[in-house]
């Protein structure tokens, strides 16, 4: 069966708006976030980037009190190699563990580490073992029962990777470059919920960040282009990339929600304010990309409509759904150091954990 035409973004849609609240503050680039079956939280943190503080990369299990309030913190995991990509990209970015997800009976963690290697962790025992090892940047996870394998993306290299046990890696899919000739740099995979059972196999859906538009070293940190980044369905038998969901701005985060609406995140609306290469600004400062600006959008594939749930998120880059809740990692970057807030005011960056409760349909 033919895929359908991609949504292309329209500049106006419905904004419909969600109850939200901030239930976890202080945290250190979170990144991604789960729901266990008894309710409690996993959560990533890629760490500090503070050169003092190398190895700060954790795994976080959050419980909940009788009022249903994420309280208790236990960490599962720590040590981790977090890096600050400041002066490689001119942007504030921090790498390190990226992603958690559950599968085949066991939960995995994917860690990033230009130095010593990058990793896939199984949680099964602590402190968890690599059960496959790769090079350069791992992030989102994903199981494919079906095909019973690990999938993930590389960003660095635009491609689709399965990892199978007592097998090398393999390459699944190649993203291919964007309109302007930019990296498409995948950084998010799921399951295709959308997908009609055949005898193939169930395709993934990937967000395409984007990368920056090369030639001008001036603007390196804030060189990209609105609108050119996209969500893309893959056939893993194939090989094949189709077009969903078209005119985004630096898609990270996807999450189906339970009534098959496709949920997925922006980073930002605008790039301003590059960080210098080798020093932290002491006054508010985007470095990048620009705060608050990021958003959730709420996708009828079916129906081809669009619906904008929150705005003034603050470069939100993973998200879980359970129900009609929806839980978001927000936060990037050095913790601590000044930025703008949605109202102008100088704060402290810090990473949290939003809550935004999906209106009834």
């Amino acid at each position: 069966m033919a895929n359908p035409p991609p949504i292309a973004l329209p500049q106006l849609m419905i904004q419909q708006r969600c109850a939200s609240s901030i239930i976890l503050r202080g945290l250190n680039n979170p990144r991604g976030i789960k729901f266990k079956q008894d309710g409690s939280l996993l959560l990533v943190e890629a760490g500090s980037g503070d050169a003092e503080q190398v190895f700060s990369g954790r795994l976080l299990q959050f419980t909940q009190n009788a009022e249903a309030e994420y309280v208790k913190r236990e960490i599962l995991a720590d040590g981790f190699r977090s890096m600050n990509m400041q002066a490689r990209m001119c942007r504030d970015e921090i790498f390190g563990l990226a992603d958690i997800a559950y599968g085949g009976g066991r939960w995995l963690l994917s860690q990033t580490d230009y130095i010593a290697g990058s990793r896939i962790l199984d949680l099964t025992t602590l402190p968890p073992p690599a059960v496959f090892h790769s090079r350069g940047n791992l992030n989102a996870l994903c199981y494919h029962p079906q095909r019973q394998s690990w999938l993930t993306v590389k960003p660095d290299t635009n491609q689709a990777i399965e990892f199978i046990d007592g097998q090398p890696e393999a390459v699944v899919g190649v993203l291919p470059d964007l309109s302007g000739g930019q990296h498409a740099v995948p950084v998010t995979i799921i399951l295709d919920q959308s997908w009609q059972q055949t005898h193939s196999s169930q395709p993934v859906l990937i967000s395409l960040f984007s990368g920056e538009l090369q030639g001008d070293a001036d603007k390196m940190g804030i060189n990209f282009e609105k609108g050119v980044s996209k969500i893309v369905r893959l056939d893993l038998d194939t090989g094949e990339v189709s077009a969903v969901i078209t005119g985004l701005t630096l898609a990270t985060g996807m999450a189906f929600t339970e009534q098959g609406q496709l949920l997925v995140l922006e980073l930002c609306d605008d790039f301003l304010e590059p960080m210098p290469a080798d020093e932290v600004p002491q006054t508010a400062w985007h470095g990048g990309f620009k705060r608050y600006s990021g958003r959730l959008l709420c996708f009828d594939l079916n129906k081809q409509t669009v619906t904008c749930l929150a705005r003034h998120l603050d470069t939100p880059s993973n998200l879980c759904v359970a129900g009609n809740t929806v839980l978001i990692s927000e936060g990037m970057g050095l913790p601590g150091r000044p930025i703008a807030n949605a109202d102008g005011e100088t704060v402290a960056l810090e990473g949290y954990v939003r809550r935004l409760v999906l209106p009834e349909n």
